[in-house]
């Protein structure tokens, strides 16, 4: 009578079977829960064919059910099982067996319910061998326990895991193992999209993205992007993907937008996306079953397979090679494999790439656009806000940006007003400017101005329109027009030439001071490296640091990392000919700021003379500069001698300014440690002490 009862219990709830998710979950639960007490009957009487009757009976039921659900989900119903049965061409009985795990999974009555079915409480899993009776007990079900095994599709797809319970040890026969459900998988039959937790500290799913249209690319990158899209066909303004897998390789620079155009080509397939951070992997021991889940997980949901920073990963440890390419290789779907560094990955990877987009950074119209569409509508703009000069000045990434008005309505909202000033946004910039340069350079903290420069008249004239240059760059590039009508050289560059102690580089920090820029003097040992390749990766990364920092770069000595290209004649000469051809590119290609300094020009390759707009002259002072330096070079606090003879020092010594400075620097340690202040003695000897080193005679004074 209880088999009968439930029968008819069935066939009474078919309509809700097919209404929403949940409603179909509630009645698969319910018609389990009906099974397990049809199953208690069996266990009492032992009438196996009034039980196989039933399941008979129910299963025909059920079929119907399965038939009614297509027919929603053809008409717009969002049912996830019927989805999952679909997208693996699931049978009834491997259906069966995945509900049955389901239940015991998400349902705490259902999993003790089966639990008490199983007849053995200390038997806390869903054991195979119990399952196999409980589901299946006519002998025609025989044929249809493909589920036990490995290469069945529940197993294989990872939709069902099956495992050695604790309780049997090291070994249980087949029929003894435990089986259940992933928890990714759970939560996609309930409506979620969830990770497997194995991947949530690599992996992510995008749900929400731009629009292809919104996303702001330069105008090469977005043909390549439309070329790719143009291959597929639409159908209600979503693309296409079809039953093939298609695999794309998107190179790039760092902050150039390679994932915001992943993010959004996915939304134009109308696919999630799971990014798998392939670099946060390093260290990490077991590649296949890691890489075995990310593909489990992206084809349960049909996603767009989002594959980042190869090169990192197969850098520190080559053999996940393999399993990387394995897993492009056999997932169904359009898999991304996004790299900053193409040329770094091997051979086994480009042959599996269907379709290349590169890049590139966002110009100065790239990034304004950018600035543009992430400013607040509620929030107003002030007469000063020059978007522009921001574009022109800060090199910053999509997200810098974003984040960079982000702090910039903060401050605002801070004063009180709901208007950004120009003030705002640049400040905002400069928050973003944490790239860090010190592994290859030091920071000069001069604060020094132009009026303490003491140079010819000549060369102060030079300098000063080099500062003008640097000052209305942003305006002539912007506003004139000229960023758009150069392709490479929009940056400015100097050489200042002369000998050692000419105020070279304290030029340069007077400079970076006036501007208020931060002056990264180029350490010429450190980036400078034995190791072949080691060199032109070092100067990508200054060159690259310096963009997102918005610094001046100075390279000291340049003579001897700019030097001219030789005659190949061993293998080291073209490895340093290689060498300065990558300085001569990263130069032409930089839109900051850039001054070499060098007392050995002519050792500098010819080919950067084109890229120099400035040329600047730094002689050995004459009688009148050297005066006024001795001058300015003593600090006002520095008690000094009332007899002090500028003009007979200047006259009397013929010193560069570093000497100059060395010697006032000696004098007034000596006068110090003899308890006085700064006198004429002690500066002529400290004076005569450095023209005898620099090998220069004294001038007789008249």
């Amino acid at each position: 009578m209880v088999v009968g009862a439930a029968v008819e219990t069935d066939a009474g709830d078919l309509a809700a079977a097919v209404v929403a998710n949940q409603a179909n979950l509630c009645w698969e639960f319910a018609r389990m829960e009906r099974r397990i007490a049809a199953w208690e009957c069996l266990r009492e009487d032992g009438d196996k064919g009034a039980y196989v009757s039933f399941v008979t009976t129910q299963e025909a039921e059920r079929l119907a059910v399965r038939a009614r659900r297509r027919e929603a989900v053809r008409a717009g119903a969002d049912l996830a099982l019927e989805r999952l049965v679909s997208r693996y061409g699931l049978s009834a009985a491997e259906e069966e067996v995945l509900v049955a795990a389901l239940a015991f999974a998400t349902s705490g009555g259902l999993r003790q319910a089966l639990i008490r079915a199983q007849g053995n409480l200390l038997k806390s899993y869903l054991e195979v061998g119990f399952l196999a009776d409980f589901l299946f007990p006519q002998e025609t079900y025989a044929a249809e326990l493909g589920w036990l095994y490995p290469d069945g599709v529940l197993l294989r797809e990872g939709l069902l895991v099956l495992e050695v319970p604790r309780e049997s040890g090291i070994a249980a026969p087949l029929l003894g193992q435990s089986l259940s459900v992933p928890h990714f998988v759970a939560a996609y039959v309930q409506g979620r999209a969830e990770l497997d937790e194995r991947l949530v500290s690599f992996g992510r799913y995008v749900a929400h993205a731009a629009l292809v249209g919104e996303v702001v690319l330069p105008e090469e990158t977005r043909r390549s992007l439309e070329a790719f899209m143009g291959g597929f066909p639409q159908a209600e303004g979503v693309l296409v993907l079809g039953e093939r897998p298609w695999r794309l390789l998107v190179s790039g620079p760092q902050g150039c937008g390679k994932t915001v155009l992943v993010e959004s080509l996915a939304r134009s397939f109308g696919r999630p996306l799971l990014t798998v951070h392939l670099e946060r992997l390093v260290g990490e021991g077991d590649a296949r079953g890691l890489l075995g889940l990310v593909q489990s997980n992206a084809a349960l949901h049909g996603a767009v397979l989002h594959l980042s920073m190869p090169e990192t990963l197969l850098e520190s440890d080559a053999r996940w090679s393999g399993p990387l390419v394995a897993l492009m290789e056999s997932y169904g779907g359009l898999c991304v494999l996004e790299t900053q560094r193409a040329d770094r990955l091997d051979d086994s990877f480009e042959s599996l790439i269907h379709f290349s987009i590169a890049v590139e950074r966002p110009d100065a119209d790239g990034r304004e656009q950018l600035w543009l569409s992430m400013l607040p509508r509620e929030v107003g703009l002030a007469a000063d806000v020059a978007l522009g000069e921001l574009s022109v000045s800060y090199e910053l990434s999509g997200g810098q940006i974003r984040a960079a008005v982000a702090w910039a309505v903060q401050r605002s909202l801070a004063r009180g007003v709901a208007e950004l000033r120009h003030a705002d946004l640049e400040a905002g910039a400069q928050s973003q400017l944490r790239a860090k340069l010190e592994e290859f350079t030091e920071a000069s903290r001069v604060k020094l101005t132009m009026a303490h420069l003491v140079l010819p008249s000549e060369a102060m004239t030079e300098v000063q329109e080099f500062l003008d240059a640097c000052r209305h760059r942003a305006k002539v590039m912007y506003e004139w027009g000229f960023g758009k009508r150069l392709v490479t050289g929009k940056g400015l560059v100097a050489l200042f030439a002369g000998e050692a102690g000419t105020g070279k580089t304290l030029c340069a920090e007077i400079l970076a001071n006036e501007l208020d820029l931060r002056l990264q003097i180029v350490s010429i040992p450190k980036v400078v490296s034995k190791w072949v390749g080691e060199t032109e990766k070092n100067i990508r990364k200054v060159f690259s640091h310096a963009r997102a920092q918005n610094s001046m770069l100075l390279f000291d000595e340049a003579d001897s990392l700019f030097a001219k290209r030789v005659k190949v004649e061993r293998s080291q000469d073209h490895y340093q000919n290689m060498e300065v051809n990558m300085l001569l590119q990263e130069v032409e290609r930089f839109d900051g700021i850039i001054i070499m300094t060098t007392n050995l020009e002519a050792n500098i390759d010819r080919a950067f003379e084109r890229r120099i707009l400035f040329k600047i002259e730094f002689p050995s002072p004459e009688a009148a500069e050297r005066e006024r330096i001795w001058q300015t070079l003593i600090p006002q606090k520095t008690p000094v001698d009332e007899s002090l003879d500028f003009e007979f020092l200047a006259e009397r010594y013929e010193l560069t300014g570093g000497q100059i400075k060395n010697a006032i620097v000696r004098a007034a340690y000596r006068c110090s440690a003899a308890g006085h202040g700064l006198n004429q003695e002690a500066l002529e000897l400290a004076a005569q002490q450095q023209a005898s080193a620099a090998g220069r005679l004294a001038r007789e004074v008249y």
